[in-house]
């Protein structure tokens, strides 16, 4: 603690190649950055929400409309497909992008890709049959591999030097992601029923917003002396906390892009009995629903917010897991009661995505804290926030409509219970590994 500002603490066995002279240039530039920082992080952050709406957006117009194409009786694997391109370009392109971004300078990413993204989108509004879609919102997908790990490499950049900021910072962009998500869900839900393939244009106007935005309140941010790509690649894929921790993160995020990809439709679905929540309800309905789902996650990072602040991101992710079994568990009960009965298990439901809610902020910060040894580097090493996302949320698509085919809504809670104890036991050899390097830094320095 100096000055009353707690540092970071960084993750023993980042590799760090980069010498003093390249050092002192890159932290010149990123306390430039520091100085505009509430600017800059605002515009992030907005634009941030402003991509996730019209992204969420788009993908439950588009299971509106699939399902519409099969009489609201869609295969869970056609909708899994389909939820599944956006995530898969989003994902390969995303490393690509952002070592690029980092060569050759942060900012024209930051307002090229949301351009991208609204190509894409109105390219769905041209679409004529669930393959047309499929291929659409993969060039969707390519717009958001070029915003999001840019962005949060310069979000990791404005707050270095600080834990209390970097953990307000991941909270907040958290909360931007989830509130693009509410918005999403509700426009997606409420929009076409409305206005069926006009919603599309509404959803690629909103990435318009996000990249004017980060052109006229974002600093010009410049090309960086970026490290050799074995040094990336080392930090990423050789011993260290990034290849520990990334299959326990994608494990987290195909549970989330299981349920995103297919609650909507589970619901939307005729009725099939001795399944409750497969109930042909209302569109507008499973909107209010899932607003009302992502609210109880922005309550959630408000409470974990302070904790993250003072305390190890790690531990606060092992923490958060146990969640997951609260809310599957609740969904199970509701499933399996009469419907009037189903409020009962409405309050553990809500009091387990508070618990869960603090995974994403301090998976966040996590990885950020894995940047500060390759400063130049921070939107290619943050780029696996997006492959994990991205890639996690593709296989949760489609393993998500195998499990649903099988046991119908069943089939989903079964999965996810499988993949969050995944999740809980790769972290606990994350935190193990972590105390060895830990334990072997600390002998090295006494015998030093």
């Amino acid at each position: 603690m100096a000055g009353g500002v707690e540092t970071l603490k960084v993750p023993p066995g980042v590799p760090d190649e980069a010498h003093d002279g390249q050092r002192e240039w890159i932290a010149g530039l990123e306390e430039e950055l520091r100085k505009h920082r509430p600017a800059a992080l605002t515009a992030l952050l907005t634009s941030t929400g402003l991509l996730r709406v019209a992204s969420v957006g788009t993908a439950v117009a588009v299971q509106l409309d699939v399902s519409a194409f099969s009489g609201d009786r869609p295969s869970g694997v056609a909708i899994g497909l389909v939820g599944a391109s956006q995530a898969i370009t989003e994902m390969l392109f995303a490393p690509f992008m952002a070592r690029l971004a980092d060569r050759y300078g942060r900012s024209r990413f930051l307002v090229g890709g949301p351009v991208i993204g609204a190509v894409g989108v109105l390219l769905v509004a041209l679409a004529t049959n669930a393959a047309h879609v499929a291929g659409s919102r993969l060039i969707e997908g390519i717009g958001a591999a070029a915003f999001v790990p840019v962005a949060l490499g310069t979000i990791a950049a404005a707050t270095s030097g600080s834990q209390p900021i970097r953990a307000r910072a991941s909270g907040a962009f958290e909360g931007a992601t989830l509130a693009g998500y509410a918005g999403g869900f509700a426009l997606g839900t409420f929009l076409w029923p409305s206005l069926h393939r006009v919603s599309f244009l509404v959803l690629a106007g909103l990435y318009l917003c996000a990249s004017l935005i980060c052109a006229v309140w974002v600093r010009n941010l410049r090309p960086m002396h970026v490290s050799p790509l074995r040094t990336v690649l080392r930090a990423v894929l050789g011993p260290g906390p990034m290849r520990s921790f990334m299959p326990a993160w994608i494990a987290c995020f195909a549970l989330l892009g299981a349920f995103v990809a297919h609650l909507p439709a589970l619901l939307r679905h005729e009725p099939v009995p001795g399944q409750t929540l497969m109930h042909h309800f209302d569109a507008r309905f499973i909107g209010v629903v899932l607003v009302t789902w992502v609210v109880l996650f922005l309550v959630g990072i408000l409470l974990w917010t302070p904790y993250l602040s003072r305390g190890r991101p790690l531990a606060i992710m092992r923490r958060a897991v146990p969640g997951a079994w609260l809310i599957i568990a609740a969904l199970v009960v509701i499933n399996h009661v009469p419907l009037a009965a189903a409020p009962a298990a409405l309050p553990f439901l809500a009091a387990g995505v508070l618990w869960l809610a603090g995974f994403g902020p301090a998976a966040v910060a996590y990885l950020a804290d894995c940047t500060e040894q390759l400063m130049a580097d921070r939107a290619a090493l943050m780029s696996f926030y997006t492959v994990a996302l991205a890639g996690g949320g593709a296989i949760g698509a489609v393993l998500g409509g195998v499990a649903i085919r099988w046991l119908h809504a069943d089939g989903l809670f079964l999965l996810g219970l499988l993949l969050s104890a995944l999740a809980f036991g790769l972290l606990a050899v994350v935190a193990r590994r972590e105390g060895e390097a830990g334990g072997r830094s600390a002998a090295v320095a006494l015998a030093g």
